[in-house]
């Protein structure tokens, strides 16, 4: 049975973009309400959907709205085209059995094709998420945002947590459905993860991160389609011009590779 990293390679040779668009929208930026948000972002779909390989909505930004927000979610998984998967970011962790209600909400309920989860509380409570072959499951390793050092960067061993994090998600990947979120941000340190694993990485933290799109993608690229997902979000969501914008990034790219 094809998975979710399968069906990635797949979209990310069909359209030769890295590219994954987050689709998280703010109502301090976009009028009337859930109706609205799925409104701009089922148009920033249309518009970039020759462009990427994945969408990425984060359940929070949905959320916010109530029952109407989630009813816009399930909306706009619905009308994501065939052939382009789709990562609900939750960052969940929890004990085992709340795991299985988040597999279910995320997997059965949505029908994403994968979800980002926290390593705080350990494999079993990865393995609840796993357990479904087909679909992804990115683990968050070496995160974008500034406060990532207060506790991934703290020493265990004589190493720094998040490589334990990376060895974790091996050792609950033997489905081959387990990436890392490792952050643009941090290129050092996501070489650091490189060298220590093979596995795919979501890269968050270009654009309005400001994170170093070069860099980040010479630490992680390793020659697999899904190496090195380049998430963005408001550089592209919010743009004037969507498609102008995500054809730039993906081109960016495609220089940068061509000469790793």
């Amino acid at each position: 049975m094809a998975g979710f990293f399968d069906d990635l390679r797949r979209a990310a040779r069909d359209r030769r973009t890295l590219l994954c668009v987050g689709l998280d929208p703010d109502p301090e930026r976009i009028p009337d309400g859930a109706p609205g948000a799925l409104r701009h972002c089922l148009e920033v779909v249309r518009r970039t959907a020759d462009h990427v390989c994945c969408y990425k909505p984060n359940a929070a930004f949905w959320e916010q709205y109530g029952p109407d927000g989630w009813q816009a979610l399930f909306e706009l998984r619905a009308q994501i085209p065939d052939g382009i998967p789709v990562i609900l970011d939750g960052k969940r962790g929890d004990v085992g059995n709340t795991m299985r209600a988040y597999a279910r909400a995320a997997f059965e309920a949505l029908d994403a094709d994968a979800v980002t989860a926290s390593p705080y509380l350990g494999a079993d409570a990865l393995q609840e998420l796993t357990a479904y072959a087909e679909r992804g499951v990115y683990v968050l390793c070496r995160s974008s945002n500034p406060g990532a050092s207060d506790l991934q960067h703290l020493e265990a061993g004589g190493r720094p947590l998040y490589l334990h994090v990376a060895e974790l998600a091996l050792r609950v990947g033997g489905r081959g459905n387990v990436g890392l979120v490792v952050g643009a941000t941090a290129p050092e340190e996501m070489g650091a993860v490189r060298a220590a694993s093979p596995l795919p990485f979501l890269v968050p933290g270009v654009g309005a991160q400001g994170g170093d799109l070069e860099r980040a993608l010479r630490a992680a690229w390793n020659g697999d389609e899904a190496s090195c997902l380049v998430a963005v979000g408001r550089t592209v969501l919010y743009a004037r011009d969507p498609e102008r914008e995500a054809i730039a990034l993906k081109e960016r790219t495609r220089r940068v590779l061509a000469g790793v």
